[in-house]
């Protein structure tokens, strides 16, 4: 890019679709909500963003789009439910959301600055997981029973109720504008699955389709 000039006005973006587990908690590869599998690389390099930051702010891979829209000058659609990450770029200590949401078969895990809360099942009937990433970074150590930690998880609660209910909104926009009955028919909905108003699945279908 240097070579061309191309560097001036062309931003980078190196980052991947999950974590790898190398063992850690008997697992190899992915698909856990552990940090392991959970966590990705996400670097952005180009014009307007300084070289050798980091930050630990939770964002999500549904950010990336609008952070490209928004460095690029282009204005970011009204269905996007990303965020920009443009302000970390220019305050490396700010926020653009209390927590990062992710969902794996029938668990959904958040993971704020500090701490992760994993839910199972629809109601958290299968379980909870509460992880002190300042004292347990490997999370080894469930601390839903301990008391010194009921203030902090009930409020953890609180924050992926919250963001998983957001999540499961209808989304709206060029090419999601379905009938609320087909979302119905279809309850195990993923960003970038297409269905009919029956609820059938008719893109990204698996193979065994």
């Amino acid at each position: 890019l240097k070579q061309t000039g191309l560097d001036k006005n062309t931003i980078v973006v190196f980052t991947s679709d999950h974590g790898y587990h190398l063992s850690e908690h008997g697992h190899w590869q992915k698909q856990t909500l552990f940090e392991n599998s959970t966590r990705i690389p996400l670097i952005f390099s180009g014009p307007g963003i300084d070289q050798g930051k980091r930050t630990n702010s939770p964002v999500e891979m549904i950010d990336i789009y609008p952070t490209i829209m928004q460095l690029t000058g282009i204005d970011t659609p009204d269905h996007v439910i990303g965020k920009s990450l443009k302000p970390i770029f220019e305050d490396i200590n700010s926020s653009v959301r209390k927590s990062a949401l992710t969902k794996w078969k029938n668990g959904y895990s958040i993971k704020t600055k500090r701490y992760r809360l994993t839910k199972w099942g629809e109601n958290g009937e299968l379980g909870y997981e509460l992880y002190d990433h300042k004292n347990d970074p490997g999370e080894m150590i469930n601390l839903t029973n301990d008391p010194n930690y009921l203030q902090i998880l009930d409020s953890l609660k609180q924050e992926i109720n919250f963001r998983i209910s957001n999540a499961k909104l209808k989304p709206i926009g060029i090419g999601r504008q379905f009938e609320q009955e087909s979302y119905k028919k279809a309850p195990n909905i993923t960003p970038g699955d297409i269905f009919d108003k029956n609820g059938k699945r008719t893109y990204f279908k698996p193979a065994d389709e």
